[in-house]
């Protein structure tokens, strides 16, 4: 995935909530990238991480995500 393509389609404060939405999109075959800014998860602050797939699955993205009621966040 080139980083021109990307869109964020989710927030979260903590690393691992974003892995559990990234399976969901793994699950529905939607490729996605965590961006994540923890210090390897010793440190938490607002919204450290960020789940990115390319803008053209944007909108199925956050179909499956809201279908599977995951929180997007801001």
């Amino acid at each position: 995935m080139s980083s021109d393509d990307l869109t964020t389609v989710a927030r979260f404060t903590y690393r691992h909530d974003a892995e559990y939405a990234r399976g969901f999109l793994e699950d529905a075959g939607i490729p996605s990238q965590m961006l994540v800014d923890d210090a390897a998860g010793h440190i938490a602050f607002s919204n450290t991480a960020a789940l990115v797939v390319r803008s053209e699955d944007a909108e199925a993205a956050r179909k499956v995500l809201v279908d599977a009621e995951v929180e997007l966040g801001d």
